[in-house]
């Protein structure tokens, strides 16, 4: 292949992408925000410790510290 054959399917791929595209926003629409309903009605857990303190590095590798001697 030279480079106008590799320039050619770049820029048909490019317009197939578009065209693909262009179908799927026909039969959806646009991606909107929400409204204000919509957005109350969305719970969100806004604090807490997530997974702080439950692996390795923050709990059993330590543990030789606290050992008798």
């Amino acid at each position: 292949m030279d480079k106008n054959k590799v320039l050619a399917i770049l820029e048909n791929n490019k317009k197939e992408r578009s065209m693909n595209h262009l179908a799927l926003v026909a039969i959806h629409g646009y991606a909107r925000g929400l409204s204000i309903k919509e957005y109350n009605k969305v719970l969100v857990k806004s604090k807490g410790s997530g997974t702080k303190g439950k692996g390795f590095a923050n709990n059993r590798l330590w543990d030789h510290n606290n050992e008798p001697y």
